[in-house]
C-alpha cells in the first residue's frame, strides 16, 4: 500500500453576521423544486393553477408568466395532487401527505385529520352546487361544508377506501371513483358499480358528468365507460382512444369529451375520435391532468410541463427552475461555492441563478445520482445507479465493473490527500488512482460488501458505513465495529468526522451513534433526533453536527438539539443529504426538492480539509 499524506481538520473561525428577516426555525428558508410534473389542473378566469409535485404554479393565460408557491409560502406540503376553485375564488389544494390547503389569495389555511379530514394523503378535491367541499382520500371520502367534518367509508356504503376521484351530477348525486368501483351517493343511499355491472375495471382514475348526466368514468389500463342510467359503453383503443389508461377528463364548450391518458389527449366528439402526441407538439405524451378554461382553450399537465391547446396550436409552458428532479439523493457544494444537486432525473448545476443539467444525453451512464464529490483538479464526481462519472468541467466520462469498478451502484465517494477516489458500492469499495482500480470486499475484512457511505480521517484511515456494520482501513489492516462493540445499529448509511476526531454514525433504525476511540454514546429520537433513520451527516466550524433524518434535519450543539421540519419551512420530512456553503447556508436535499436555510443571526463556515 503506498504512503499517503496526511489529511488535516481545521475550523475556520465562526463569522457573527446579522439576519435582518425573521422566520420559523431562527433564519429564512428557500425552496428549490421543478414543478412541471404536473398532477391536476383547474381554471378560475385569467389564471390556470396546476397542482405539482414541486408546488402550486399559477399560471397567467394572457402572458404566459407564472408564480409558484411552496410549503415556504404556507403551502401544507410541496406534492400536491389536486386543485379546485370555489364560488369565492379561494384555491384548494390535495396535498400528498399534508392535508388539504385552502388559499384565498393572501392567506393560506391547511387541514389535517387533526380538524376532521380523513386521511393526510389526499388524492382528489372537489366542489358541489351547495359550496360543499369534497376530498378523496386513502381512508374514504370527507365532506366539508365550510364548518364541519364528514368522512365517509366503506361502513357507510364507499366500496373500497382508496377515493380517486370524486364528481357531483345534475341531480345532486355525488359520484366516487375508487379501486374497488364507481359509487353514487344521493345523500341518504349508496350505490355501486363494479364490473359486475359492466364497468371494464374496479380501477376508477377519474369521473365526470356531461350535460346530458350521462357519467363518464376513465380507468387504469381498461378504457372509458360512459353510464346513460341504464348501460354501460366502454371505449378503448380499438376505438381511437389514445390509452387505455385515462388519468383525467374534461368537457369543452362544445361538448366534446377531452381525455388525458398515457399516449397522448383524446378528443372525441360523439362520433370521431382525434388523439395528440408528442408528434402535435406536446411536451409529453403521458399525461395527469386536463381542463378547459373560458376561452375553450384546452390545457393538458405531463411530467415535463403544460400545453395549451387553442383548437389549432400546442403552446407549451414550463418553469424554469432547473431542477432536474424533486426526489435530491445528494447534494455537494464545490470550490467556486457552486451547487450540485443528485436526483432521479440526473444532475442539477446552480452557479448563482443560472441552471445546468446533465443527464445520460450528457454521458451519466443513469439518471439516478446518489451522491457528488469534487477532487483536487476541480473535476466533479458522480456515483449513480450505473457506474461513477467524471465531469471535467466539458466532458463526462462514465466507468463501470466493465473498467473496473467493484459494483455499478455508487452510494458514496470521498477524495483522499493523494487524490485517489474512493466508491462506497453495492459490491465493496473501489479506490482510483486515475489509472488502476483496486476493490476491497469481505475477503479482505470489509464488514459487508454492501457499502453505504465513506469517510476519510484526518490520520488517513478509511471508515466506511456498510449493511453490516462500521469497518476502519489503516491502509494495511482492518477492524469492524458491530452492535457487540456498541454500535446502536448495524446498518450505517452516514459517516462524519468532527474536529475532536470522533466519529460520528447514522444508522438505519437505531438513531446516531458516536465513537470516541474507546467509548461507544447513542443518540436515539427520545433525546431529540428528528428519526430513527439517519441518512447524511455534516458538521459546521462550530463544531455543531446535523444530522438529516426521514423526520426532519436535526441539530446537536453538544447539549441541545434543534428539530427542523416541514413546519419550519424544510420542503420534505425525508432529508437525503445536507451541505454547507461558503456563506454559512445550509442545503438540504429533501424527497420534494432543495431546501435552502439562511440561519437568522449565527453562520457557520464549514470545516476545511488541507492537504500537508
Amino acid at each position: 500500500m503506498k504512503s499517503r499524506r496526511i489529511l488535516l481538520l481545521v475550523v475556520v473561525a465562526t463569522l457573527f453576521l446579522p439576519w435582518p428577516a425573521a422566520a420559523q426555525g431562527g433564519g429564512t428558508w428557500r425552496s428549490y423544486t421543478n414543478a412541471n410534473y404536473v398532477r391536476g389542473l383547474a381554471a378560475d378566469g385569467d389564471t390556470i393553477w396546476a397542482a405539482t409535485d414541486g408546488g402550486v404554479v399559477r399560471w397567467s393565460r394572457a402572458d404566459g408568466t407564472y408564480v409558484k408557491f411552496t410549503a415556504a409560502d404556507g403551502l401544507a406540503m410541496n406534492d400536491v395532487n389536486a386543485v379546485a376553485v370555489d364560488g369565492d375564488g379561494h384555491k384548494w389544494f390535495a396535498t400528498e401527505g399534508g392535508g388539504v390547503s385552502h388559499f384565498d389569495g393572501t392567506t393560506w389555511t391547511t387541514y389535517t385529520t387533526g380538524d376532521g379530514l380523513a386521511n393526510n394523503w389526499v388524492s382528489a378535491v372537489t366542489i358541489d352546487a351547495a359550496g360543499h367541499l369534497w376530498f378523496g382520500t386513502n381512508a374514504g371520502a370527507s365532506e366539508f361544508d365550510g364548518a364541519t367534518w364528514t368522512t365517509y367509508d366503506t361502513g357507510d356504503g364507499l366500496p373500497n377506501n382508496y377515493v380517486n376521484a370524486i364528481a357531483p351530477d345534475g341531480a345532486g348525486h355525488i359520484w366516487f371513483g375508487t379501486n374497488g368501483g364507481l359509487t353514487k351517493f344521493d345523500g341518504a343511499d349508496w350505490t355501486t358499480y363494479t364490473t359486475a355491472d359492466g364497468l371494464p375495471s374496479n380501477y376508477i382514475l377519474a369521473v365526470t358528468t356531461d350535460a346530458t348526466n350521462h357519467v363518464w368514468a376513465c380507468t387504469s389500463g381498461a378504457g372509458v365507460s360512459e353510464f346513460d342510467g341504464l348501460a354501460w359503453t366502454t371505449y378503448t383503443t380499438a376505438d381511437g382512444l389514445g390509452h387505455n389508461t385515462v388519468r383525467a377528463v374534461a368537457i369543452d364548450a362544445a361538448g366534446d369529451m377531452w381525455f388525458a391518458t398515457r399516449a397522448g389527449a383524446t378528443r372525441f366528439d360523439g362520433e370521431t375520435w382525434t388523439t395528440y402526441g408528442e408528434g402535435e407538439g406536446l411536451l409529453d405524451d403521458s399525461l395527469y391532468a386536463i381542463v378547459v378554461d373560458a376561452s375553450d382553450h384546452v390545457w393538458v399537465g405531463s411530467l415535463r410541463g403544460i400545453n395549451e391547446f387553442d383548437g389549432v396550436d400546442w403552446t407549451p409552458h414550463t418553469t424554469d427552475d432547473g431542477l432536474s428532479h424533486n426526489s435530491v439523493l445528494a447534494v455537494a457544494v464545490d470550490a467556486a461555492d457552486r451547487k450540485w444537486f443528485g436526483t432521479y432525473g440526473g444532475v442539477s448545476k446552480l452557479d448563482g441563478a443560472t441552471w445546468t443539467t446533465y443527464t445520460t444525453s450528457d454521458g451519466l451512464g443513469i439518471n439516478t445520482v446518489q451522491a457528488i464529490a469534487e477532487d483536487g483538479e476541480g473535476h466533479m464526481w458522480f456515483g449513480t445507479g450505473y457506474g461513477v462519472a467524471e465531469l471535467d468541467g466539458a466532458t463526462l466520462t462514465n466507468y463501470t465493473t466493465a473498467d473496473g469498478l467493484a459494483h455499478n451502484s455508487v452510494r458514496g465517494i470521498a477524495v483522499d490527500a493523494s487524490g485517489d477516489k474512493w466508491f462506497a458500492t453495492r459490491g465493496g469499495v473501489s479506490e482510483f488512482d486515475g489509472a488502476t482500480w483496486t476493490t476491497y470486499t469481505t475477503t479482505h475484512g470489509l464488514a459487508d460488501n454492501r457499502v453505504e457511505a465513506v469517510a476519510i480521517e484526518g490520520a488517513g484511515h478509511m471508515w466506511f458505513g456498510t449493511q453490516g456494520g462500521v469497518s476502519e482501513f489503516d491502509g494495511a489492516s482492518w477492524t469492524t465495529y458491530t452492535t457487540t462493540h456498541g454500535l446502536v445499529h448495524n446498518v450505517v448509511g452516514a459517516i462524519a468526522i468532527d474536529g475532536a476526531g470522533h466519529k460520528w454514525f447514522g444508522t438505519w433504525g437505531g438513531g446516531v451513534s458516536e465513537f470516541d476511540g474507546a467509548t461507544w454514546t447513542t443518540y436515539p429520537p427520545a433525546e431529540g433526533l428528528a428519526g430513527h433513520t439517519v441518512l447524511a451527516i455534516a458538521i459546521d466550524g462550530a463544531d455543531h453536527k446535523w444530522f438529516a433524518t426521514v423526520g426532519g434535519v436535526s441539530e446537536f450543539d453538544g447539549h441541545t438539539w434543534t428539530t427542523y421540519t416541514t413546519a419550519d419551512g424544510l420542503a420534505h420530512n425525508r432529508v437525503n443529504a445536507l451541505a454547507l456553503d461558503g456563506a454559512g447556508h445550509w442545503w438540504f436535499a429533501t424527497e420534494a426538492g432543495m431546501s435552502e436555510f439562511i440561519p437568522r443571526h449565527t453562520v457557520y463556515l464549514p470545516l476545511v480539509v488541507k492537504n500537508l
